[in-house]
């Protein structure tokens, strides 16, 4: 699936239910997003082996742009301070509040670093 943010369409997916039944109601599970490395890497590298936490979290996985199946949009939005504006704004048209982040690898990694810097106004 893709979303326009910040002028770019992003490639996602997702597996797995955001609710699911509980007795007589409906618990919604926890997001798991998971952000890949790069430059040049997509969010193929989680699967397998992230799949199995499907049944306790929704898992959504994000190409950012410039990489995976994510348009590339200006080369100069190719850095950690857009692709975490990206980050943001993805949650934000999506309305995933939240969620656990996951970045395993180089780019990644830092852009989880990065995410709280991000200021709370913005964040929400």
């Amino acid at each position: 699936m893709h979303v326009s943010v910040n002028g770019v369409r992003l490639f996602f997916d997702v597996e797995g239910a955001k609710f699911v039944p509980d007795g007589a109601a409906m618990r919604e599970k926890p997001v798991l997003l998971m952000l890949h490395g790069g430059p040049g890497a997509d969010h193929s590298i989680y699967r397998p082996a992230y799949s199995a936490l499907a049944d306790i979290a929704q898992i959504v996985y994000l190409d950012h742009r410039g990489n995976g199946r994510s348009e590339d949009g200006p080369r100069e939005g190719w850095n950690l301070a857009q692709w975490g504006d990206d980050v943001r704004a993805f949650c934000e048209v999506l309305d995933i509040v939240d969620p656990i982040v996951l970045g395993a690898r180089s780019a990644a990694w830092w852009l989880c670093l990065m995410l709280p810097a991000i200021p709370p106004t913005l964040r929400s």
